[in-house]
């Protein structure tokens, strides 16, 4: 699959994609993420574009590359961040702002603002959270937070 593949190894390739390529397909996504599929499409295809050099797939379908390079398909990234921006907010004090506004946004017809497309895309994560407290990590050391089961 690589012959005459020459120049970095692959899992130099991959480590550079992830930190110079990724964050900024990344940026922001949960404010931009109810994007259309079509739009997801085009990042997709940005995604592959940059992976295919590094692997040495000049032909391989996209899901081929993600395989090969374990990279997930950008539509699973996107919902993975509005996970995460969802339990973000939600471990935050009840006087936040955005904590407020994720439990009163709405939609009008098929367009979402951010903090409902967050909501609906953590919908799932919510039920399976439910009755869990979460609690806010005070330190950014892990060696220092203690972390207590009940």
């Amino acid at each position: 699959m690589t012959n005459g593949r020459k120049g970095i190894l692959i899992r130099i390739g991959i480590d550079l994609y992830k930190a110079l390529v990724r964050p900024h397909l990344e940026y922001a996504v949960p404010v931009w993420a109810s994007i259309t599929d079509k739009q997801v499409d085009k990042l997709q295809s940005v995604q592959v574009q940059c992976l295919k050099p590094v692997v040495g797939a000049k032909a391989h379908s996209s899901s081929a590359v993600e395989v090969i390079t374990g990279i997930l398909p950008f539509h699973f990234c996107r919902r993975e961040l509005c996970c995460r921006e969802y339990v973000r907010i939600i471990t935050q004090d009840n006087s936040q702002e955005l904590k407020q506004l994720l439990h009163s946004t709405v939609r009008a017809g098929l367009r979402f603002c951010p903090l409902e497309y967050i909501g609906i895309v953590s919908r799932q994560l919510d039920r399976a959270i439910a009755g869990c407290q979460l609690i806010k990590p005070e330190c950014l050391i892990p060696e220092k937070c203690m972390v207590t089961t009940h």
